[in-house]
């Protein structure tokens, strides 16, 4: 009988003509909120999906795990709230030995459950590199108007007082990339061509400062300091506009600024440079450039599906005899955010 008192994540069900989110819940608590009852707390995962409409893509959020909802209660106090809401049920009961029990989750599988519907609520799914965004030398297809199915390359950038990207249809004719809209293309290429100076973007030296930095902010409890803002600052302002031709230096340079720009708490230009990445990975071939920019973007965002993808390159490189010292780092760095993040 006193079990039935104990508040824990219980698994509750919908019918399955129930697709939407739970409406019957938000409402619950928000009369009890107007009425100053007790409170409860519930979690109802989504997901972020587009859809490709009159010639635009359109959000929409979808329950994860369709028509599973957890609740925060007792036992005593959910058979109560289904008086008023008797489509929510609880799963079967379990027997362990000479005890019954409805199905919960612990507070840890909680948590972790919670991060993992983060990571993909969080998730851009679709992103478009808008025009000013491509670097000469990316190759694009034309997806939709009259040069559709066409593959192009970008020759000319914004910049010296131009104000279009021109590209090179193959074996036709150049056209104003301007004329193209986001959503009308995708880049299937990036250019690796060009040799650069690579001591720039390779600054120890400033790489273990952000690093560090990015612990502070991850762990909350100690909190970036003044000095840590200054540095990400003066991250952005030197690095911020710099162009580079390869894949591999623009994984150098992105895994300088989100950063960066997480420690400064700039939220507009972290979630631009997120989808930046995103649209990149499938193209990235170079194993290093892929696990910086997954660690990366894994420390900077708390994202499951990064922390996975970064374990399966770099726990391989911890078989190796002698790991080169970029690998060691990155091992290193990896290391570093499952602490301070707690996994």
């Amino acid at each position: 009988m006193r079990d039935t008192y104990v508040v824990r994540w219980y698994v509750l069900v919908l019918p399955s003509c129930h697709k939407g989110p739970a409406n019957g819940l938000r409402e619950e608590l928000e009369r009890r909120h107007r009425n100053g009852e007790p409170l409860f707390e519930y979690f109802a995962p989504s997901y972020v999906e587009m859809k490709k409409r009159d010639g635009g893509f359109v959000e929409t959020r979808r329950p994860l795990l369709y028509n599973y909802v957890f609740i925060h209660a007792s036992e005593h106090e959910i058979y109560r709230m289904k008086q008023w809401l008797p489509q929510y049920n609880f799963l079967p009961r379990i027997k362990d030995g000479k005890h019954e029990y409805h199905p919960y989750l612990s507070e840890e599988a909680m948590t972790n459950l919670q991060w993992v519907a983060d990571s993909y609520s969080n998730v851009i799914p679709v992103y478009t590199p808008k025009p000013e965004q491509l670097i000469k030398g990316d190759r694009i297809r034309i997806t939709e108007g009259r040069f559709k199915g066409a593959e192009a390359s970008v020759i000319i950038q914004p910049g010296a007082g131009k104000r279009d990207v021109m590209v090179c249809v193959e074996n036709y004719m150049w056209v104003p990339l301007l004329r193209v809209q986001p959503g009308q293309y995708e880049v299937i290429a990036l250019n690796d061509d060009g040799k650069h100076i690579y001591t720039r973007l390779e600054n120890d030296r400033l790489l273990s400062k952000l690093h560090e930095a990015l612990g502070r902010f991850c762990r909350q409890e100690d909190g970036v300091t003044e000095a840590d803002r200054q540095l990400a600052a003066e991250t952005v302002q030197q690095y911020g506009n710099l162009r580079m031709d390869s894949d591999i230096m623009r994984s150098k340079l992105y895994a300088l600024l989100l950063p960066a720009y997480t420690i400064t708490g700039n939220r507009q230009e972290s979630k631009k440079l997120i989808g930046t990445l995103q649209a990149m990975l499938p193209l990235i071939k170079a194993e290093q450039s892929r696990a910086l920019l997954l660690t990366t973007l894994y420390g900077c965002t708390n994202n499951c599906l990064y922390h996975t993808q970064a374990h399966e390159i770099i726990d391989k490189w911890r078989q190796e005899e002698n790991p080169k010292k970029s690998k060691q780092q990155l091992i290193r760095r990896l290391d570093d955010y499952d602490r301070w993040l707690g996994h």
